[in-house]
């Protein structure tokens, strides 16, 4: 028998598709397939099997292969920081959380009011890290909101004449209000430690103060990017494109990378920092939709923007409080009973997302207190620090957007928090609020998960716009 011939046999026994064609039930195809099979050698059905399944298994072979190589290529000297089980929030929607309890006194002792689960968001918009332990400097949460995407708001700087400086380059920040796939955008951030393989005191991410590490779905072009595509839809992924930066350069390491400090918009308020536009691959620009030159930027320490508004003044403080490039405050807390209770009553159709806490980007998520308790709290101690509370959360729409997918649902839960939680009338007629903006009282803390939450004071919030 040729090669030709067993091969067009082989592939009529894999014909499977003809078992189901109800024109030949009666019995004849199935007394032709047991010939055909009967004709066709070993050998050549092996061959042709392999022939098949081969491109796919070497695929997955070589996907997994880079991915593995990817993950091995820790910066050197520092650990990943983030939980190494499974999130805190895995059983968020049980119905335990949906309704709180009373908090537990010595009169009255019940289960106490506890941190349930933490966040940083190193880059402004993209996927958080989730903690089990957060120290707390005045800016927030270490490592939180440190950077930020932009795009460029000013064409390039205008060259200098007589009379006339140079005009600089303007950036803007950018969230997944108007490019909901930053939700997609996977960070890590690696820190100095001694116990890790390769460290060195004047290693380069010791000296940067650690590393982030920034990955995106990304298909390369032509039949590898198809076969890549395929071998991670097997293996239960998406190809992914990554790169990384020192966490906190160097003055010698700012030149030596061709960094430099440039105005950065963000809201209201310019501040100079540090741009880190040459590491920052096209295809990521391309992924999210940005038009316009798309960078990395990071706060410059030196720079920090103040808050004032709602928070505690300098002089009641001992400092005055600051932030990176948070919205507005350093901190933000969240009630998961209010959560629970706000996704009982959005509408029963088709299409509403389900409400998980991570969509509102919360530091500090709690679980005891009723639902929305925490409106009228005005101090409050976590653990063994305390904590100023200083107003409502006036919500935009980014919880329409899918934490994970980067989905972005037309009307909720926007829709149900402008009709349930206009709540403040400092925010505004027809903004909602959820979740409460945090001042910390010492200038260095901590937090744990598990930490027992007691409000000290209680009164009312009144929202100041920027």
């Amino acid at each position: 028998m040729s090669f030709l011939s067993f091969h067009t046999d082989t592939l009529d026994v894999l014909n499977v598709g003809r078992f189901f064609n109800p024109q030949e039930q009666d019995g004849n195809y199935y007394r032709q397939l047991l010939s055909t099979v009967a004709r066709v050698p070993i050998p050549a059905l092996f061959i042709t099997l392999l022939l098949i399944c081969a491109p796919l298994i070497i695929a997955l072979y070589v996907y997994q292969s880079n991915a593995a190589k990817a993950r091995d290529e820790q910066p050197a000297g520092c650990r990943k920081l983030g939980i190494n089980t499974k999130s805190n929030l895995f059983n968020e929607f049980d119905k335990k959380f949906a309704s709180g309890w009373p908090l537990s006194t010595n009169e009255a002792p019940t289960k106490e009011w506890t941190v349930q689960s933490m966040w940083i968001y190193p880059i402004k918009s993209c996927r958080g890290v989730e903690l089990d332990h957060a120290d707390i400097v005045t800016t927030g949460m270490k490592y939180d909101r440190q950077f930020t995407f932009a795009q460029l708001k000013n064409p390039a700087p205008a060259a200098e004449t007589e009379g006339k400086k140079q005009t600089p380059r303007t950036w803007e920040f950018i969230t997944q209000r108007k490019f909901p796939r930053l939700a997609t955008v996977k960070v890590e951030v690696w820190v100095p430690d001694q116990s890790s393989a390769g460290y060195h005191p004047d290693g380069d991410y010791v000296e940067g103060g650690g590393a982030v590490v920034i990955r995106f779905p990304y298909q390369q072009p032509g039949w590898r990017g198809k076969l890549e595509s395929l071998a991670a839809t097997l293996s239960g992924s998406v190809p992914e494109k990554h790169f990384r930066v020192p966490f906190d350069p160097t003055p010698s390491q700012v030149q030596k990378s061709g960094y430099r400090y440039e105005n950065v918009i963000i809201w209201k308020d310019t501040v100079n920092a540090l741009n880190l536009e040459v590491d920052v691959p096209k295809e990521l620009q391309e992924y999210l939709g940005v038009s316009n030159k798309l960078s990395l930027i990071r706060v410059d320490n030196s720079t920090l923007r103040e808050v004032y508004r709602c928070a505690p003044k300098a002089e009641d403080l001992g400092y005055q409080p600051v932030t990176g490039f948070q919205d507005a405050y350093p901190l933000h807390i969240m009630n998961l009973a209010s959560v629970r209770d706000l996704e009982g009553k959005l509408p029963k159709v088709k299409g509403v997302p389900s409400l998980s806490a991570k969509r509102f980007r919360a530091n500090i998520i709690v679980t005891g207190p009723e639902p929305y308790a925490e409106d009228t709290w005005k101090r409050v101690r976590i653990g063994s620090y305390e904590f100023a509370i200083s107003c409502r959360t006036a919500r935009c729409k980014l919880p329409n957007v899918d934490p994970i997918s980067g989905e972005v649902h037309a009307s909720e839960p926007d829709r149900t928090l402008r009709r349930l939680r206009n709540v403040d009338a400092g925010a505004g007629k027809y903004v909602g609020c959820l979740g409460m903006q945090v001042v910390p009282i010492s200038k260095e803390s901590a937090m744990d998960v598990g930490d027992e939450v007691v409000p000290l004071e209680y009164g009312e919030h009144v929202y100041i716009n920027q």
